[in-house]
This record gives C-alpha cells, sequence and structure tokens, in this order.
C-alpha cells in the first residue's frame, strides 16, 4: 500500500483531491502515471525547494540586519540637523508673491496710484484721441449708445475702476502695477461727464443693481437743485439755463443702458483676467523653480557637511590617521552624498507642488505671515508617505509596519510645523534684544536665523523621541515577522522534502512495476519462439519420417533420442507455464 498525503496548492500545483490514499485495489499505478507527469511534479518540488531554501537564507540576513534603531542621542542629533535644515529652507521660501508685491511697494497708497494711473502716458493719450473724435462729432457715448456733442463734457471712464483693480491681490501676484491693467483699451470707454461722475469708483454691476432707487433719489436731487434756483436772485433767464443744465445732467444719467455698460465691463474683465492669469501662472511657475533650486540646494547642502562630519569623525575614530586615510574617508563621503541625491531632488518635487499649491490660496495665505511655510510642510509630509506607500520594496510589508512608518513621517511633519511657529516666536522675543535686528542675506535678521535653530532645538528633542519610539516598535514587529516567516518557510522546506520523497516513492515502485512488467514479456516472447522452433522441428522430423516409412528401420538408438526431446519438450512447457 501507498500512503500519499497531496496538498500541493502552492505554485501552480493543485490536485482534485486535497487528500489522496493510493493502494493496489482502489488506484492502480498506471493511473496514478497517467492522471499527472510524475517527472514533472518531482522537478517542480525539487525548483520549489530550492527556492524556499534561498528564502531561509535571505530572511536569516534580514533577521541580522533588523537590529534596534539607533541610540537616542544619534536620532535627537540627526533630528535636531534635519529640522534645522528645513526651517532655513522653508524660510527662504516662505514669501509669497502677493507678500513679495507688499514689500516691494511698501508705502504705496491708493492716491498715490490713482495719480499713476491718471498721468500714464497710455491714458493721456486715449484721453487726446477721444476729445479729438468728439470735435469730429464721431464721439459715441459707450455707456448710452448716443452720440456725444463737440460742447459736451466727454471723460474717459474706467470701466473696472481703479480702486478695484488696486486692491485685486491676483493682480499683486501676477506682478501687474495698476495702471497697465486699467489703462487698457478695452478698459477705458468715452461717457458723458455726469454718468462717469454717477458711477464713481462702483462696478458695473453696483450701479446698476439698484437703478430703481437710484433714479427716484437722483430726480429728487434735481427737484431741490431746481427749487433752489427758483428761489436765488438769478434771473429768469438764468434760473432757465440753470435749471437747463440740472435737467440736462439729469437726462445724461438716466440714459445710462444696463446692457451696453455690462457688454462693456465683460470685455474689460476679461482683457484683465486674461493679463492677470498669464501673469500669475508665470510669476507662479518662476516663483517655484527659484524655490526648488533653494530648497534643493539647502537640502544637499545639509546633507553634505552632515557626511563630511561622520566621514570626519570615521576618520578620528580609525587606528591609522594618515593623509592617505583621511582622503579615503572623503572619498567616502562623496560617494555617499551621491547616493542619497534622490532625496534632494525629492525636496525639490515637494518644493514645487508646495509652492503652487500655496500660491493657488495665495490671498488667504498672505495674510498669516508663516502659512506659506506650514502648506508646503504639510505637502510635503503627504507626498512623502505616499512614496512610501507605493514604493515596491514596502509593498509585501506588514500592514502595522506601514502604518507606524507613515506614522512617522506624518510626525517629524507635524514636528516641523510646530518648529515654523516656535521659530517665528523666537524670533519676536530675541528681536528686543540689541544687535538682533542685522540682516544676513537670504537668512533674514540674525534673530531670525537663531529662533530658527532655537525651534529646531526644541521641535527636534521631541520629534526624536516620538521618532524613537516608534522605530523601536517597527524595529520589534520587523524581527518578529522575520523570525515567523524564517520558521514558515522552514516547515515549508520540510513539507517539501516529505512531498518528494512520497513522489521519489511512487516513480521506485512505478519502475519496479515496468521492469518486472518488460521481464514478463520478455518471456513470453521467447516462450512464443521456443515454441514455434519446437513445432518447426516436430513438423520436419514427422516428414522426413515419412518419406523414409518404406525403409526406416527403428533402432534403439532412434527410441533413446525421442525419449530425450519428449522429456525437454515437457520441461520446456512447464516453464513457460511458470512464467505466465
Amino acid at each position: 500500500m501507498y500512503l500519499l498525503y497531496y496538498k500541493l496548492e502552492n505554485r501552480g500545483f493543485t490536485m482534485a483531491k486535497e487528500n489522496a490514499i493510493l493502494n493496489d485495489e482502489d488506484i492502480s499505478n498506471d493511473e496514478v502515471t497517467e492522471s499527472f507527469d510524475l517527472d514533472e511534479l518531482e522537478e517542480k518540488f525539487q525548483s520549489q525547494i530550492e527556492e524556499e531554501f534561498s528564502n531561509l537564507e535571505f530572511l536569516k540576513d534580514e533577521k541580522d540586519k533588523i537590529e534596534n534603531p539607533d541610540a537616542l542621542g544619534k536620532v535627537i542629533l540627526d533630528e535636531v540637523w534635519k529640522q534645522f535644515g528645513n526651517q532655513i529652507g522653508l524660510d527662504m521660501t516662505n514669501e509669497t508673491l502677493n507678500q513679495k508685491y507688499d514689500r516691494e511697494h511698501q508705502g504705496e497708497t491708493y492716491n498715490d496710484v490713482g495719480k499713476k494711473v491718471m498721468q500714464d502716458t497710455k491714458y493721456k493719450e486715449a484721453n487726446k484721441a477721444m476729445k479729438e473724435q468728439q470735435q469730429s462729432g464721431n464721439l459715441k457715448d459707450e455707456y448710452t449708445g448716443k452720440n456725444i456733442n463737440q460742447n459736451d463734457n466727454a471723460n474717459l471712464d474706467h470701466v473696472v475702476a481703479r480702486k478695484e483693480l488696486y486692491e485685486n491681490a491676483r493682480r499683486k501676484q501676477a506682478g501687474i502695477n495698476t495702471e497697465d491693467l486699467a489703462n487698457k483699451d478695452e478698459n477705458l470707454k468715452p461717457t458723458n461727464e455726469s454718468l462717469n461722475k454717477s458711477k464713481g469708483a462702483k462696478s458695473v454691476d453696483e450701479y446698476i443693481s439698484g437703478r430703481e432707487q437710484r433714479e427716484k433719489d437722483l430726480r429728487e436731487h434735481n427737484e431741490r437743485a431746481n427749487k433752489k434756483i427758483d428761489k436765488s436772485n438769478m434771473s429768469d433767464v438764468e434760473k432757465q439755463t440753470a435749471k437747463e443744465k440740472n435737467n440736462k445732467r439729469l437726462q445724461d444719467k438716466l440714459d445710462a443702458n444696463d446692457e451696453l455698460m455690462k457688454k462693456a465691463d465683460k470685455e474689460a474683465r476679461k482683457a484683465i483676467n486674461r493679463d492677470i492669469a498669464k501673469g500669475v501662472a508665470k510669476e507662479t511657475a518662476k516663483k517655484a523653480g527659484k524655490d526648488a533650486m533653494k530648497q534643493m540646494a539647502v537640502s544637499a547642502l545639509f546633507s553634505l557637511l552632515k557626511e563630511v562630519m561622520n566621514g570626519f569623525i570615521r576618520f578620528l575614530k580609525s587606528q591609522e590617521k594618515s593623509f592617505q586615510t583621511f582622503l579615503e574617508e572623503m572619498k567616502k563621503t562623496i560617494k555617499l552624498f551621491f547616493e542619497k541625491i534622490t532625496n534632494v531632488l525629492q525636496t525639490g518635487a515637494s518644493s514645487i507642488v508646495g509652492t503652487i499649491v500655496t500660491e493657488i490660496f495665495g490671498p488667504i495665505v498672505s495674510t498669516f505671515k508663516k502659512l506659506a511655510s506650514l502648506i508646503k510642510q504639510g505637502i510635503s509630509s503627504v507626498m512623502e508617505a505616499v512614496r512610501y506607500l507605493n514604493d515596491k520594496e514596502n509593498k509585501n510589508k506588514p500592514f502595522g509596519v506601514k502604518v507606524a512608518q507613515v506614522g512617522k513621517i506624518i510626525t517629524a511633519g507635524l514636528v516641523a510645523g510646530g518648529a515654523i511657529f516656535l521659530g517665528e516666536l523666537f524670533e519676536k522675543l530675541l528681536l528686543s534684544v540689541p544687535g538682533m535686528q542685522i540682516e544676513l542675506p537670504l537668512l533674514g535678521t540674525l534673530a531670525n536665523v537663531i529662533g530658527m535653530f532655537l525651534a529646531s532645538l526644541v521641535s527636534g528633542l521631541v520629534g526624536a523621541i516620538i521618532i524613537n519610539l516608534i522605530d523601536k516598535f517597527i524595529a520589534k514587529k520587523q524581527k518578529s515577522d522575520a523570525q515567523a516567516a524564517a520558521i514558515e518557510t522552514g516547515n515549508q522546506i520540510i513539507s517539501k522534502q516529505h512531498q518528494i520523497q512520497i513522489v521519489n516513492n511512487v516513480l521506485l515502485d512505478r519502475d519496479k512495476e515496468n521492469a518486472q512488467s518488460n521481464i514478463g514479456e520478455r518471456h513470453q516472447a521467447a516462450s512464443s519462439i521456443m515454441k514455434d522452433a519446437y513445432k518447426n522441428i516436430m513438423e520436419d522430423f514427422v516428414e522426413d519420417f515419412s518419406e523414409n516409412e518404406s525403409s526406416a528401420v527403428i533402432d534403439e538408438e532412434d527410441v533413446i533420442t525421442n525419449t530425450e526431446i519428449d522429456k525437454t519438450s515437457n520441461d520446456l512447457n512447464d516453464l513457460l507455464g511458470r512464467l505466465k
């Protein structure tokens, strides 16, 4: 009986039954052989067991590599160093486009801008052209649709008011001066003086929204003005002239056509917004590129300095302190730096995304000094977490380890966020100290630099303790998982060895049966050949005896010969019978 335990569910081999008991009565070896190729099965098992041995060796190596995290002191030092470099990079790129514009135009008031708009060469030329057109009798009021007479007072109105453009935050992002937008051709429309003054700094929508009440107020005001004229000491002719002027001004205002005004407003805003959108996109792209280069430079510098210091420490600890040893350590330092250059590139990518997102919410972000840095840090942490989860090397890691690692990344981000606010707090405190107001190129005041360092120190201490605890959890989890995986792999190897032994036994039994079958077939062939030979001999003997019957004389020798032949024939038949 052959007892086979098959559970060949791994790596593409699945039996119809989980447990199969084979014996001579139930299933013959021929049927087993026909159901699958045993030689192929043995080869597959052998390949699997070699792979499992390889996995076992790998797991043992991994288990040896997984040691307890670095000492807390080293973690703190690394975290403080990381936070300080990070804070400098963020601080150098914290200023938004709106903040930059306000800094470059510090002290500028609306009155100053209003004067620049009216004194702008483009406005003067447009106003001159309008006057010439009026004198030719071809000037059309763009708000009423009527012609403006040569003797009427015509004004060149800014469809989108100067004040609205001055206060436009997106204009500041685009880095466009108010006069450049206010004096665009699409934004300059001729109209009568009364309507222009009535509209004032209001937008078209604001002006036409309360038309009914506005017209009522205008009529009441005109009526009061006329009554005042009637009570004056002017002559009747003068009174009539003055009232006609009032009525003309009133009518000019009442003639405002809502549709024409909306059309002019739509055209003006379309042209203005197009310029602003282009400007914002251009300035944001330039800023994103510059910010990325700044942060990459800071990241590369701090990474290189860190490797150089580590290399110098290794040199001091070495037994042989020679110039050649120093050079070897520095070469190793440079090599390690370039091996980590991907981190610098990732910093640049995060900075670009952070800058773009920051500028999308630029007008809001600009109201808070450090909000841009906080957003960039948050985006950097999220991107780092996503990169970790998408990394193929981390795909098969336990869920608990993934969560812990992502928690570690988020913790570092939160710590960096805290360092941003701490840095601002320390800076305000230090600015009251004499000498701390000294400006350092690219870095700001001395108080700012020291404040960033102190904030990095405090946040680094807190972050390092938390990260160290997470690292210990990860290391413990990884060691446990590696040990469990090694045990499981060992069990798989034993199982595969047992399966190979079973297959080998089946192959051996099959080979035995094949050998016995071949021997039987050869014996049957021999029996058939011998029978045919004996039959031929006897037939020849009978023919010879018949031909010589008349003259044949059987002597004693012939009797002895026939007796031996009969005995030999009987013995042969017995032998062949036993072989069957």
